[in-house]
């Protein structure tokens, strides 16, 4: 059985310490690092992440997810199962456009006190529940128990109604011969993943512009960064079909002064 792990903790020992955990309670199991570098506090860059990259692990894998944010407040903790995945994490949004995707069979809240007494009377393993390392004290132990079939029964309880927090990734209006999109994530070379499937756009020109804050740039629709000069913008659809905005050779974000979450008008030309 196969545990993938997405998280924005960072390469550190917190995540030396989730995977401790479940190599602890099942030694056997396959542990890979899909990202731990998700953008600090980003329940969409982290759904993004999730969503192109669940599909590439081997079916029935168990993919843990934490970006958290809201961790030790009344948020349910979930597992997914689908038809091919068990997603683990928060119920924050983080997990819903995957599970949608790839189509719920069931959901099941994670019930912490009674995951702790399980783990203690028959792995004789007890944490103290934080406020604070849900990772650690909830995640990382329910992902060890699914790789192992334990029955879910013993700590956790079905929703009925397949209820989950919503957050989608695709978001996109248009007015007139305007297009707006959100920023879901920036990768580290400062490349710009819009809200759409680029095939969505529908332009059919290859010079546009693109407007931040009222200011406007000229923006090239290609293929390939090499179909622009150095330091030239870009506009092109992405390895994983999305909409994304580039440099060659240069930061595109540090160019729009773009975060996470804000808005972006494309301008389609008639």
């Amino acid at each position: 059985m196969n545990i993938g792990i997405i998280t924005d903790f960072g390469n550190n020992f917190y995540v030396g310490i989730m995977k401790g955990i479940m190599k602890k309670l099942n030694n056997d199991v396959e542990i890979i690092d899909i990202d731990n570098n998700v953008p600090k506090f980003s329940i969409l860059s982290g759904s993004y992440i999730l969503f192109n990259s669940y599909k590439w692990m081997p079916k029935n894998s168990i993919i843990l997810s934490v970006v958290d944010p809201g961790v030790g407040t009344k948020r349910k903790g979930l597992i997914v199962k689908t038809k091919n995945y068990y997603f683990v994490g928060p119920d924050n949004g983080l997990l819903y456009e995957s599970a949608i995707e790839d189509g719920i069979a069931s959901i099941y809240e994670i019930i912490p006190e009674k995951l702790n007494e399980y783990l203690k009377n028959k792995y004789n393993f007890s944490v103290s529940i934080s406020q604070t390392f849900h990772g650690r004290d909830i995640f990382a132990p329910t992902a060890a128990l699914l790789s192992i079939n334990e029955n879910l029964s013993y700590f956790t309880k079905i929703l009925k109604n397949n209820e989950m927090i919503e957050l989608k990734l695709f978001d996109i209006k248009e007015e007139d011969n305007r297009l707006y999109l959100k920023v879901i994530y920036i990768d580290d070379f400062g490349n710009i993943v819009l809200s759409s499937k680029f095939d969505n756009l529908d332009i059919k020109f290859k010079n546009t512009k693109i407007i931040k804050d009222g200011i406007e740039f000229n923006i090239n629709v290609g293929k390939k960064f090499a179909d622009v000069d150095e330091g030239q913008l870009l506009l092109y659809k992405n390895s994983f079909g999305f909409a994304e905005i580039a440099v060659n050779k240069g930061n595109a974000s540090n160019l729009l002064n773009s975060k996470i979450g804000n808005t972006l008008c494309i301008v389609k030309n008639e």
